[in-house]
């Protein structure tokens, strides 16, 4: 019984990975084949709006728009534990990196949106950078953080907010990768 249960239970996992339940595009599936979270980005950009529809031009635009939908929340967060903690440079750190993270995002997802196959590869490698910069950012703050000998809950706090912006941007990263090497716009 314990057998038929444990097999029970793997095919219902496969299924609502693979797409047994999930409505997935092979467009989507393709764009984040090359994804560090797999199965966070198939997901995240199967429930966003008009993605199912989407080509990977497209695909690479929603990406960075779901990016940019969780780093208002992020930013919001952080400005109010460094209100609630004005004596920790490192929160006045993260928040400036936060703002530099919204702006690269917002160029990234412009970028996109205006891109011509005129400078196409150009355009896809200056998202890149922008978006490789947020990543970095992110870095930078959780490091500040720990070095400047906080709490560990505030730490944890902070790097528990910034989790599925981490993801998304490493997604949205694999996304417009996977975009630029397929050559499409």
């Amino acid at each position: 019984m314990a057998s038929y249960r444990s097999d029970l239970l793997c095919a219902i996992v496969f299924l609502a990975i693979h797409g047994g339940w999930a409505q997935t595009s092979d467009t989507i599936s393709n764009a984040c084949s090359n994804a560090l979270y797999t199965h966070f980005c198939v997901s995240s950009l199967s429930k966003a709006s008009g993605a199912l529809e989407a080509d990977l031009t497209q695909l690479s635009v929603i990406a960075v728009r779901l990016s940019s939908e969780v780093a208002k929340p992020v930013s919001r967060f952080i400005e109010k534990l460094k209100k609630r903690n004005p004596n920790v440079s490192a929160l006045e750190d993260c928040s400036d990196l936060l703002k530099d993270i919204r702006d690269q995002i917002h160029d990234s997802h412009s970028q996109l949106k205006k891109s011509s196959t005129a400078n196409f590869m150009e355009d896809v490698a200056d998202v890149l950078t922008w978006l490789s910069g947020v990543e970095s950012n992110q870095d930078t703050c959780l490091t500040g953080l720990k070095e400047s000998n906080v709490p560990a809950t505030l730490v944890s706090s902070v790097k528990d907010n910034t989790d599925n912006l981490t993801m998304l941007i490493s997604d949205a990263l694999a996304v417009v990768s996977t975009l630029g090497q397929q050559g499409h716009i």
